[in-house]
C-alpha cells in the first residue's frame, strides 16, 4: 500500500513534481560548479605562476648591449638560490604581418624565443605542456590570436631589421609570466632555426635583444637592492607584483565565484519554499491518511521518500551538466590562464551529494506540519478555524477606478506580503549582480579613468615602434622629434601640440633602503591636469608625489625626504602629495615637469598624445581621429573613453561575463516565475473556480495572476536598480585598489539601470506569468465543489 499510494503521489502531481525536481537538478549544477570554481579561483594566480616556473624575483632587461647585464649580479648576489634565463628578441606591431601581408593588431613590445631553450614552463589550450616545434612552426598567445580573428594553421609573418620569417601557427599558447590582460605582450614562440636567424643579426642582438630572468630566493629585499646597480633593467618586480597583473582577469574569476555562491544560496532558498509549499498544500491527503490509521512516522516517511527519489534523479542530473556549466563560467578567464582543481570531478561529485542530504533535511524540516494536520483539515481546506482580522485595507467599493484584476493583483500583494518574498530576494539578488556588472564595465569603458593612467587629452596615439625609436635619445632630439610632430599636425589644418608621459627608472633612497623606483614624468604635458587625491601638487624640481601603495611599499609619507638618483645628479625630494595610478599597479611615482630628468635613463613611454588647442567636440575629435590615423605611423588612435578600455583591456571579458550574467538570471527568473505560478494556480484553484462561476472570463483571471508578477517584478528591480550603486561601491572599488586606484568615479548610465535591464526582467515575467496562467482555462466553474 505504502509504495501504491507513493505512485499515485508522483503521478498525480506531475506538473509541481517536474518543477521540484528542475529545481533540484539546478541547485546541483550550481553547486557542483560553484565549489569547483570557488577552489579554482582560491588557487588562483599564485598557483598558475608557480606552475609557469615565475620565481620570487623577476627581471627583464631591454635596450643596446642588454644580454649578460645582469651576468654580474647573477654569479656574485648570495641571497639568489637559483634562476632561469631565457634570450628574448623585442618587436613591435610593425613586426608582424599575416600570410597575406595584411597587418595585425598587437599592443605593447612583442618577444620572441625559441621554445626548446625556454627554461620556463608554457601551457596550451589544454592546460598541458606544448609539444616540440618543428622548423618553420610557431606558439603564439591565446590573447593575439582572437584579437586579429586566427587560429592554428594560419600563416604568420615576423620581421625585426633585416630578417623576416614565415611560420605556420601550431596552436594557442598560455603565458605565466607575460600572458596577463594587464601586461598585454605577445610572446611567440619559435623553432631554434628560425630565432637563430634573428639573433645572428648583429643589429637586432645588439639592439632589439634582451633577457628574462626568474629568480629563487627567501630574501627578495637584497635581491632588489642588488638589482639596482644593473643597468638596462625594463622591469624588475617580486612574484606577488606579477601575480597582482592578473588582477583583471581575477575580476571576472571573483565575480563568477560571487555569482556561483549566490546561485547556490538561491537555488537552496527556491527550493526551501517550494518545498514547505507543496508540502503545505498536502493537508488533503496527509488528513485523509491520518483519518484511515496511518501514523505521523509513516506519513513523513511517504513524503521523504519521494523527495529523496527526486533529490537522487535530480543531483545526479545536475552532476553531469555542473562539468560543462563550471567550464562555461570560468571559460572567459582560462583562455588566458591556468584555473583548476586538482581535484577534478571530485568536488562536483560532491555538490551532488551535499544537494541530496540538503534536500532530506529540507524535507524532513518541512514535514513537522504531519504532526499539527488532523483529518478535520481535509474537509477545513488545510484550516482549522476562522479568521476574525480583516485581511487587507483595501476595498473593491473604494477602488472604482482600478480594474478588478488590478485590484485582486494589489490586494494579493499587499495582504500576503511574505508569500512574494522568495521571489522578490530571488529577482533582487540577481538583477543587482547583473547591475553592478554592467556599472563596472561601463566605467571601465569611460573617460572617468583616464586621470589614473595619465595626464587627460584629445586623442591618444600608440605606436610601439615610434616608442623604441625615440627611447635612448638626448633632451634637444627630442625637442625636435615633437616640433616635427606639430609642425605636421599645422600643415593638416589641427591646431595643437603632441606631448607624452614618460617611466623612467631610477634608484630610490629612503632610510637606507635602495629600491628601484617607476618614475612618471610628462613632456609637454600639462602638468595642472594631473589629478591629486591628498597633500599639495609639486610646486618644485625637487617635489614629487607617490601613490598609497608605492608609499606602504616604501614607508614613506607626506612630508619625508628621499633620494632620488637621476643619473646625472643626486636630489632629495620632499614627497608633498598623493595620487593614484593603474600604472604598474600603483607602484609608481610622479615627477615635477623640471626634474632633472634625462631621456637616455628612460625605461618605457605611454601612448602619444595630441591636445587641440581650439577645444573642439566630440564630433569634431572623432573625425580628426581619422585624420590623424591616416597621416601618422600608428598602431592606433583613441579618444579617451577607447584609450582606457584599451589599457584595462579586459573590456569584452567583462562584457561577455555580463551578457551571461544576465541569461542566467532570465532563466532563473523564467524557472521561479513558472514555479510560483503553478504553485499559485494549485492553491487558488477553488478561488478560480468561484469567480468564473460569478461570471468572470478566462482573460481576466489571466490578468490578475500577470499583474501580480508584475508588481512584484517591478519592486524587485526598483529595489536593485536603488541597491546597485551603493553596491557598486562596496564590492568594485576594493578590487580596482588593488590595481592603484580606490577612488573612483562609476558611470551609471540611467536607461540602462532603471529601464533598459530592468525592463528585460519585468517583461520577461510577465510573458512568462501570462503563458503559464493559460492553464487555468482548463478550470471549470464545478470545480467549486472542492470548497468546503
Amino acid at each position: 500500500m505504502f509504495f501504491r499510494i507513493l505512485k499515485k503521489e508522483l503521478k498525480k502531481k506531475k506538473a509541481m513534481n517536474l518543477i521540484v525536481l528542475l529545481f533540484i537538478t539546478l541547485a546541483s549544477m550550481f553547486v557542483g560548479a560553484g565549489l569547483n570554481n570557488v577552489i579554482s579561483v582560491m588557487n588562483g594566480s599564485g598557483a598558475y605562476l608557480e606552475k609557469g616556473g615565475v620565481g620570487d624575483y623577476v627581471i627583464i632587461t631591454m635596450g643596446r648591449n642588454s644580454i649578460g647585464a645582469l651576468d654580474e649580479m647573477l654569479a656574485t648576489e648570495k641571497a639568489i638560490d637559483g634562476y632561469r634565463l631565457d634570450t628574448a628578441i623585442y618587436g613591435s606591431r610593425d613586426s608582424l604581418k599575416k600570410g597575406d601581408g595584411s597587418k595585425l593588431e598587437t599592443r605593447n613590445v612583442l618577444l620572441m624565443q625559441d621554445l626548446s631553450a625556454s627554461t620556463f614552463h608554457f601551457f596550451d589550450e589544454n592546460n598541458q605542456t606544448p609539444r616540440a616545434l618543428e622548423p618553420g612552426h610557431c606558439y603564439v598567445t591565446s590573447n593575439f590570436l582572437e584579437k586579429n580573428d586566427m587560429k592554428p594553421g594560419d600563416i604568420l609573418e615576423v620581421g625585426q631589421g633585416d630578417v623576416t620569417v614565415r611560420l605556420i601557427i601550431d596552436g594557442r599558447l598560455k603565458d605565466a609570466l607575460l600572458g596577463s590582460t594587464f601586461m598585454g605582450n605577445t610572446r611567440i614562440l619559435m623553432h631554434t632555426n628560425e630565432f637563430n636567424k634573428f639573433l645572428s643579426n648583429e643589429e637586432i642582438r645588439t639592439s632589439y635583444a634582451g633577457q628574462i630572468c626568474c629568480i629563487d630566493t627567501n630574501d627578495v629585499s637584497a635581491v632588489e637592492e642588488a638589482t639596482t646597480k644593473c643597468s638596462n633593467v625594463n622591469f624588475s618586480q617580486p612574484k606577488d607584483t606579477v601575480a597582482m597583473c592578473y588582477v583583471m582577469d581575477m575580476i571576472v574569476a571573483f565575480i563568477v565565484l560571487i555569482l556561483s555562491v549566490c546561485l547556490i544560496i538561491l537555488s537552496f532558498v527556491v527550493l526551501k519554499v517550494s518545498l514547505s509549499f507543496t508540502i503545505s498544500k498536502e493537508y488533503r491527503e496527509i488528513g485523509v491518511m491520518k483519518a484511515i490509521g496511518i501514523k505521523n512516522r509513516k506519513i513523513r516517511f511517504l513524503y521523504l521518500t519521494k523527495y529523496l527519489g527526486l533529490a537522487i534523479v535530480g543531483s545526479v542530473l545536475g552532476f553531469f551538466l555542473s562539468i560543462p556549466l563550471g567550464k562555461l563560467l570560468l571559460s572567459s578567464v582560462t583562455e588566458n590562464m591556468v584555473l583548476e582543481s586538482d581535484l577534478g570531478i571530485a568536488i562536483n561529485a560532491i555538490g551532488a551529494i551535499a544537494v541530496v542530504l540538503t534536500i532530506v533535511l529540507l524535507s524532513y524540516l518541512a514535514t513537522r506540519i504531519v504532526k499539527k494536520a488532523t483529518p478535520v483539515d481535509a474537509i477545513r481546506t488545510g484550516s482549522s478555524g476562522e479568521r476574525y482580522n480583516k485581511k487587507s485595507k483595501l476595498h473593491l467599493s473604494r477602488s472604482k477606478r482600478t480594474g478588478t484584476s488590478s485590484f485582486l493583483a494589489i490586494n494579493d500583494t499587499v495582504s500576503s506580503p511574505k508569500r512574494y518574498i522568495s521571489i522578490v530576494i530571488a529577482f533582487t539578488l540577481c538583477m543587482l549582480f547583473v547591475l553592478m556588472m554592467v556599472n563596472t564595465t561601463n566605467t571601465m569603458q569611460s573617460e572617468n579613468l583616464i586621470s589614473s593612467f595619465g595626464t587627460r587629452c584629445d586623442l591618444y596615439l600608440d605606436s610601439v615602434s615610434e616608442s623604441m625609436n625615440i627611447m635612448g635619445n638626448d633632451m634637444d632630439y627630442m625637442e625636435k622629434y615633437f616640433d616635427e610632430k606639430d609642425r605636421k599636425l599645422a600643415e593638416l589644418g589641427l591646431p595643437g601640440h603632441f606631448s607624452q608621459e614618460w617611466q623612467y627608472k631610477y634608484n630610490v633612497n629612503f632610510n637606507g633602503k635602495q629600491s628601484k623606483i617607476v618614475c612618471e614624468h610628462g613632456f609637454r604635458t600639462n602638468f595642472e591636469d594631473l589629478v591629486f587625491t591628498s597633500g599639495t601638487r609639486p610646486q618644485k624640481r625637487n617635489e614629487v608625489a607617490i601613490t598609497k601603495m608605492l608609499s606602504k611599499e616604501l614607508g614613506a609619507k607626506i612630508g619625508d625626504t628621499i633620494t632620488i638618483d637621476f643619473g646625472s645628479e643626486k636630489l632629495d625630494c620632499i614627497i608633498t602629495a598623493y595620487y593614484q595610478s593603474f600604472n604598474q599597479l600603483g607602484q609608481v611615482m610622479r615627477l615635477h615637469p623640471d626634474a632633472p630628468v634625462d631621456p637616455k635613463y628612460m625605461a618605457a613611454t605611454m601612448a602619444f598624445q595630441i591636445t587641440f588647442d581650439d577645444h573642439p567636440s566630440a564630433k569634431v575629435i572623432e573625425e580628426r581621429k581619422e585624420i590623424i590615423a591616416a597621416n601618422f605611423t600608428n598602431d592606433s588612435v583613441e579618444n579617451c573613453a577607447e584609450y582606457v578600455a584599451s589599457c584595462i583591456q579586459v573590456v569584452p571579458t567583462m562584457l561577455a561575463v555580463q551578457y551571461l550574467l544576465l541569461g542566467i538570471t532570465i532563466l532563473v527568473v523564467i524557472l521561479i516565475t513558472i514555479l510560483m505560478e503553478v504553485s499559485f494556480i494549485a492553491d487558488e484553484k477553488s478561488q478560480i473556480a468561484l469567480l468564473k462561476a460569478l461570471g468572470f472570463r478566462s482573460r481576466k483571471i489571466s490578468l490578475w495572476h500577470v499583474l501580480r508578477f508584475g508588481i512584484v517584478a517591478i519592486f524587485a528591480m526598483i529595489l536593485a536598480a536603488v541597491l546597485s550603486i551603493p553596491m557598486t561601491n562596496l564590492c568594485i572599488s576594493p578590487i580596482f585598489g588593488m590595481m592603484g586606484a580606490s577612488k573612483i568615479t562609476y558611470a551609471i548610465k540611467p536607461l540602462q539601470i532603471f529601464l533598459l535591464y530592468p525592463g528585460i526582467i519585468v517583461i520577461t515575467t510577465l510573458l512568462v506569468a501570462f503563458l503559464t496562467s493559460l492553464s487555468t482555462r482548463s478550470i471549470k466553474s464545478s470545480d467549486t465543489a472542492n470548497i468546503e
